[in-house]
């Protein structure tokens, strides 16, 4: 039987992204501070407590939810900001497609949620979807043939603004590799990412490239 390992309700996702909206997302896309006091003052100011840093920095949300701030090493640019929503693994092969179908029916709730704080998404659609949009960095999701194989994001949502500084919001339900294919037992997530700036001296991840 599949095994829920996240799941953040879409009230409380509307809850998260009422606050991030109001973020000073240039002051997060300088990075966090290194220095142990100053990341801890630079965290509260957003009212997050930081936790440990693996590929960034993660914190705690007022609301209790875990963020990934996404960077090379401590100090460096901040590339995105990431929240794990809803997340399942199988524990065989053969519960894989059961698997997506629980992905693909918890899937309208999430989009709603942003919608509710966003309004309508730039793009929403399918792993098959015509006009699929090309990935806001390096490695955040793969190509054409990727998809094809994978279907790998399976669901996709994008909100764009002119606002400068302003993140590219992502929702996005990813299947772990051979998940469609059955290749062994899989997993699926939803998340929502907000992508800002490439750190420019790695040429990493990020919406401007």
């Amino acid at each position: 039987m599949p095994v829920l390992t996240a799941d953040r309700t879409p009230d409380q996702l509307v809850a998260e992204l009422e606050r991030l909206v109001e973020v000073d997302w240039p002051t997060v896309w300088a990075g966090v501070p290194d220095d142990e006091e100053k990341r801890s003052h630079w965290c509260a100011g957003f009212g997050w407590r930081p936790l440990w840093f693996e590929a960034g920095q993660w914190v705690r949300t007022a609301q209790g939810a875990r963020l990934h701030l996404a960077s090379v090493a401590p100090a460096r640019p901040v590339t995105r900001v990431e929240h794990a929503l809803w997340s399942v693994r199988a524990g065989a092969a053969a519960e894989n497609e059961s698997l997506m179908a629980l992905a693909a029916a918890k899937w309208p709730a999430y989009v709603t949620a942003v919608q509710a704080v966003l309004s309508v998404p730039t793009w929403s659609g399918d792993w098959d979807t015509a006009g699929f949009p090309d990935s806001p960095g390096r490695g955040y999701w793969r190509d054409a043939e990727w998809r094809g194989v994978h279907r790998d994001p399976y669901r996709l949502a994008v909100w764009s603004f002119r606002t400068p500084g302003a993140p590219l919001f992502v929702l996005k339900a990813n299947l772990a590799a051979g998940t469609a294919a059955g290749w062994g037992p899989g997993s699926a997530t939803i998340s929502l990412a907000c992508h800002g700036p490439a750190d420019a001296e790695d040429d990493g991840p990020g919406w401007l490239l």
